[in-house]
C-alpha cells in the first residue's frame, strides 16, 4: 500500500505498510536525468511525444557546448572592459564550462550504466525483507532524494544570485559573447541577452548538478547495502533454531549479496572514475579563483552568489570522497565481522566457505579518478589544498594590485 501523492513523495517517512525500496533511491535522480535527455522517458510520458526529449537533449547539450566558446570571445574581445570582480565571476563559469560538457558527454555515453544497476538494486533489494532492514533501505531512499534535492537548492542558488546581483548593476551575468544581440544597445536587447546567457548557462548548471549528485547518491546506496550485509553477517548462527544446513544456505546469501554489491561497484566504477578525474582537475583552480574573488574583488552581492559557488564547489566532490572513505572503513568492519561470526564449532564445509568469503572481503571497495588518484578524503583535502597555493601565489606577485591599478 503507497502512501498519498504529496510533493515530495519520495522524502516520506515510513510508515507500517509503506517502505520505500532501494531503487527508489534513484528516483529524483532519474526525473533529473531523463529531464536531460540522457535516459528515454516512458512510452506514455507527454515528454516523450514527439520525441521532444531527444529536442531537448541535443538543445542543452548544444547550450553547453556553446559555453567555452562564447565566455572565450568575450574574454579575447572584451577583455579590456572587465573590472576585477567581473573577471573572476565570468572565469568561475569560463573554468567549469568545459568541465560541465565534457560531464555531460560523459553522462549522455553511459545512461545505460544507470539503468543497470537499476535493475541491479532491484534484485538485491529483495533481499532485504526483515523489517528492521526494510526500514534501513526507507532511510536510504530518503537520504538519497534528500541529497539530490539539497544539490539543485544549492546550484540553483549560484545562479539565481548571479543572475540577480548581475542584472540589478545593469550587466549581463556572465557576458557570454552574443553576435545577434549587444546587451549595451539598449533595455530590451539587454534583458534578450540576459535570457539567453540564463538558458546557456543554466543548461551547464543543471548538468552540473545531476553529474555532481549521481556519485554521491550510488556511494550512499552501496554504503547502505555494505551496513546490512554486515549485520547479516553479525547474525550467522545465532539462531539455536536453525539446523547446519539452514546456517550454511545463511551463509552462502550473504555471499550471493556481497557479490552483487561488488557488480554494482563494477558497473559504476568507470563513469566515477572519469568524471572525478575532470572535478579533481578543476575544483582546486576553482576554489582558489573564487576565495581570491571573495578576498579582493567581491562586494556585499557578488560575494554572497560567490559563497554559494563554494558551497556547489564543496558539494561536486567532498560528499563522495568523505563517503568513499566510509565505505572503505565499512569494508573493514564487515572483514572483521566475517571473522568474528560464531563459526568456532561448525562443520568444516561452512568453515571453507566463510575462508573463502572472508578472503574476497579483505577486498575493500575503492575507486579511482582516472585510475591514478583514490577517491578519498584525503586526495580531495589535497585538491582543496591548492587553492590555499593558488591565493598565495596571486598575492606574491601582486596581480591583485596590478588589476586594481595601484
Amino acid at each position: 500500500m503507497k502512501s498519498e501523492k504529496v510533493t515530495f513523495n519520495y522524502l516520506r517517512e515510513p510508515t507500517s505498510t509503506d517502505r520505500m525500496q532501494m531503487t527508489d533511491a534513484v528516483e529524483y535522480l532519474r526525473r533529473g536525468m531523463t529531464t536531460m535527455g540522457w535516459l528515454t522517458p516512458s512510452k506514455n510520458s507527454r515528454y516523450s511525444y514527439c520525441g521532444m526529449y531527444k529536442f531537448v537533449k541535443y538543445f542543452l547539450l548544444s547550450c553547453a557546448m556553446y559555453l567555452p566558446i562564447g565566455l572565450s570571445i568575450t574574454y579575447i574581445t572584451e577583455f579590456s572592459t572587465f573590472t576585477p570582480g567581473e573577471l573572476f565571476t565570468s572565469l568561475q563559469a569560463g573554468i567549469n564550462s568545459p568541465g560541465a560538457f565534457m560531464k555531460a558527454v560523459l553522462a549522455a555515453l553511459n545512461a545505460w550504466r544507470f539503468l543497470a544497476v537499476k535493475e541491479q538494486l532491484a534484485n538485491i533489494s529483495r533481499r532485504w525483507i526483515k523489517d528492521e532492514e526494510q526500514l534501513a533501505v526507507h532511510r536510504t531512499a530518503k537520504l538519497c532524494n534528500l541529497a539530490y534535492l539539497l544539490f539543485l537548492g544549492s546550484y540553483v542558488s549560484f545562479g539565481s544570485l548571479t543572475v540577480l546581483t548581475a542584472v540589478l548593476r545593469g550587466q549581463t551575468p556572465w557576458r557570454i559573447y552574443n553576435p545577434v544581440f549587444d546587451w549595451r544597445a539598449n533595455t530590451l536587447y539587454f534583458y534578450i541577452a540576459t535570457g539567453f546567457e540564463i538558458l546557456f548557462m543554466g543548461s551547464g548548471i543543471m548538468y552540473n548538478q545531476v553529474n555532481d549528485s549521481y556519485p554521491l547518491i550510488f556511494a550512499i546506496i552501496i554504503r547502505s547495502n555494505v551496513n546490512l550485509l554486515n549485520n547479516r553477517v553479525q547474525n550467522l548462527r545465532t539462531d539455536p533454531n536453525r539446523s547446519e544446513e539452514q546456517n550454511y544456505e545463511d551463509l552462502k546469501e550473504c555471499i550471493v549479496d556481497h557479490k552483487q554489491i561488488l557488480d554494482i561497484c563494477d558497473t559504476l566504477r568507470p563513469f566515477f572514475s572519469a568524471t572525478i578525474f575532470i572535478q579533481f582537475l578543476l575544483v582546486g583552480l576553482l576554489f582558489g579563483l573564487t576565495m581570491i574573488n571573495i578576498m579582493f574583488f567581491a562586494n556585499l552581492t557578488t560575494g554572497i552568489s560567490s559563497v554559494f559557488y563554494l558551497c556547489a564547489l564543496t558539494c561536486q566532490t567532498f560528499p563522495f570522497c568523505y563517503t568513499c572513505t566510509l565505505i572503505d572503513a565499512d569494508c573493514d568492519v564487515l572483514a572483521f565481522s566475517i571473522f568474528n561470526s560464531n563459526w568456532l564449532d561448525a562443520t568444516p564445509r561452512y568453515k571453507s566457505t566463510l575462508r573463502h568469503f572472508l578472503h574476497n572481503a579483505q577486498k575493500n571497495i575503492t575507486f579511482t579518478a582516472g585510475s591514478i588518484f583514490p577517491i578519498c578524503l584525503n586526495t580531495n583535502i589535497s585538491v582543496a589544498k591548492l587553492a590555499f597555493s593558488v591565493v598565495t601565489f596571486v598575492k606574491q606577485m601582486n596581480i591583485v594590485e596590478k588589476l586594481n591599478g595601484e
